[in-house]
């Protein structure tokens, strides 16, 4: 950190001894104009960035982006002018750049004063003046009109149609593969399956880095594939089988996951050995790759709110659906499909159920829907993600909104919430270009593309990191955002819910949120992997259970790791598993987890239950209990 800090020094000493040679350059000389001085300003800074990326930490880069990103949030020509040389000297694509605008436009209208209420119903509430969230479970039937909310039990019963239909669509899959998931530490699993020391391992995306076990389609013998790669065999064979008339990819990366995922595209398939999965796609007729988007990192703001490159992020899946947006009325960012209705579909990258079935994507087609978003049922494992909700403005408008547990918190709600069931997002959302697109273009047309941009602009996260805050967006956000200007100035909705149940939801929402996660959906008796058909098959669908993993003295980073959760379970059955909870560093080897489980490890060391337990035969049980292990080793076994 010193040899940095004395690194940047001497770039800004630098600096000054070359304005002070060209005082032209400083922008309080009188030999220019102002705005000739800007100009010339920018245009050495952008030179010196170019040639050094570590110069956008200094004072003087800092100072800079901050006086033009000011500047261009106003009006007129130099408004303009600023806000093409600030994406410059950030060096964003017009994606990027697009979206962290709309963030930085976002956070600088904001005022905290003048934040409007927003509460869930409760009865006896005084509701006068306020913005009134009711979430769908319990939202009266007077607003249940409002809601374009579909059963897939529904849709199914015209899968025959829907299927039918889905044959001539044009299925554009978007994996979200930009974030390496630092929940899920990998570094010793990897090590272990790649023959390979771990200061030499780099981690990528969780779909390149986490593997299937899959026979060889070709000689039977088995091999280990990432879960991204299964997904693109996934979808070649949905295309073989005639599902959809063509298929196209589009991965969206980082430049964390860039490496990882476009080695997986060189490496040879399974289907043909002799071609890599490049090439097979472009020599297989109804399979295409159209392009990438990278999410990159962008600046944050410091203790005083300014702009700082101290630290960058992204800024959220906020991004790919703004890009989606865009993408409905600039015919260039999505791919041309004569004769085939084009079904874009966003999802999480490490869910190998995400994708949506010729069922959906048939309704979509038949039905004339502009965009859908999947739900569930929200679950004991949806803690963190919000519940879909209708919301009532004081002015009587009605829209969707996403309420999530910090606003219920904020209001004083959140055991009112806690209790409260509903619908969550699955991350899977879906757009009918067809339908979309004519739609958009008029819109824009008649408001112009800045004040388009500004009605999908994402509500703003303020992710605080340290001395630091993110700027940050959620993608269901920005979709409601223009449902509900679409409401209001059109009245009708533009936003449909296709909801899944419990026993359906494995089949669309499987992501690997933790290391438990992948052990139970890869590596336990609760599921069981279709090669064939490269689908988790749910062994129980229905009845997930909730799992609970604690470590306090590693501060929970010991269930964390991939190789410890796989090790602590080895050989263990949960398949009649409800819940588990666990406190304290324990193992499981070959353990049958029955019902309702508690285990509590007072120890400081790892125990392992199963060299402690009886054995029923062969393996010890658990069912419907609390164990305890107390310091000096003695187990107590409490029923529950």
């Amino acid at each position: 950190m010193g040899l940095t800090l004395i690194f940047f020094f001497f770039l800004e000493l630098g600096l000054e001894l070359r304005l002070e040679l060209r005082p032209e350059l400083r922008l309080g000389s009188g030999v220019v104009e102002a705005a000739e001085r800007a100009i010339c300003l920018t245009g050495f800074i952008t030179a010196e960035v170019r040639k050094n990326a570590d110069f956008k930490k200094t004072r003087v880069f800092q100072a800079e982006i901050n006086r033009l990103m000011k500047a261009a949030i106003g009006s007129g020509p130099r408004a303009i002018t600023a806000s093409r040389r600030a994406q410059d000297l950030l060096r964003l694509d017009d994606a990027n750049w697009t979206y962290y605008f709309a963030l930085y436009k976002r956070n600088a209208s904001r005022n905290d004063g003048a934040a409007p209420v927003v509460q869930l119903f409760e009865e006896g509430i005084d509701t006068a003046g306020k913005t009134i969230v009711y979430p769908t479970s319990t939202a009266p039937a007077a607003l249940l009109k409002h809601l374009r909310k579909h059963e897939y039990v529904n849709l199914a019963k015209k899968s025959e149609a829907y299927g039918s239909a889905a044959k001539n669509a044009a299925l554009w899959i978007k994996k979200m593969q930009a974030g390496s998931g630092s929940s899920l530490t990998r570094t010793s699993y990897l090590s272990r399956k790649l023959g390979i020391p771990e200061a030499q391992v780099r981690i990528g995306a969780k779909g390149t880095d986490l593997l299937i076990d899959v026979p060889h389609p070709v000689t039977g013998k088995a091999v280990q594939i990432p879960i991204a790669e299964a997904q693109i065999l996934q979808s070649i064979l949905d295309r073989k089988n005639n599902v959809f008339g063509s298929v196209i990819f589009h991965d969206i990366l980082s430049s964390e996951t860039k490496e990882s995922i476009r080695k997986m595209w060189k490496k040879p398939s399974l289907l043909d050995p002799q071609k890599s999965y490049e090439e097979l796609i472009a020599g297989t007729p109804g399979l295409e790759r159209f392009r990438e988007t990278m999410q990159s990192h962008i600046p944050t703001l410091d203790e005083a709110g300014q702009i700082t490159f101290e630290r960058e992020a992204p800024g959220g899946h906020a991004l790919f659906a703004i890009d989606a947006l865009r993408a409905a009325y600039k015919p260039e960012l999505r791919p041309r499909t004569p004769g085939k209705a084009l079904i874009s579909a966003i999802s999480n990258g490490e869910d190998v159920g995400g994708t949506p079935d010729p069922i959906m994507v048939g309704w979509m087609m038949k039905e004339q829907i502009p965009i859908a978003i999947v739900t569930t049922e929200k679950t004991s494992m949806d803690v963190k993600g919000g519940l879909i909700s209708l919301m009532k403005a004081p002015e009587g408008d009605v829209s969707l909104t996403i309420y999530e547990t910090a606003q219920a918190k904020a209001a004083g709600q959140g055991k009112l919430y806690e209790k409260l069931q509903g619908s969550a997002s699955t991350n899977l959302t879906l757009f009918n270009y067809d339908v979309l697109a004519p739609k958009i273009e008029k819109l824009v047309s008649e408001i112009g593309e800045d004040e388009f941009l500004k009605i999908i602009a994402p509500d703003l996260i303020l992710n605080s990191k340290e001395k630091f805050v993110q700027l940050e967006g959620a993608m269901g956000s920005t979709i409601m955002n223009l449902d509900r200007y679409w409401r209001k100035h059109y009245g009708q909705p533009l936003v449909h819910l296709v909801n899944v149940d419990k026993s359906n939801r494995t089949r669309f929402f499987s992501p690997v949120k933790s290391a438990f996660d992948y052990y139970m959906q890869f590596h336990s008796d609760r599921f069981k992997f279709i090669p064939h058909e490269m689908r988790l098959k749910d062994l129980k669908p229905g009845e997930l259970p909730h799992v609970r993993l604690s470590d306090a003295a590693t501060q929970d980073k010991h269930y964390q790791d991939v190789q410890t959760v796989l090790d602590a379970f080895e050989g263990a059955s949960i398949a009649e598993l409800q819940s588990l909870s666990v406190d304290g560093k324990i193992k499981l080897t070959g353990v049958v987890l029955r019902g309702r489980v508690e285990i509590v490890n007072e120890s400081a060391t790892v125990t392992d239950l199963s060299k402690l337990l009886p054995k029923d035969g062969r393996h010890a049980l658990i069912e419907n209990c609390r164990i305890t292990v107390r310091p000096d080793g003695q187990l107590i076994v409490t029923p529950l």
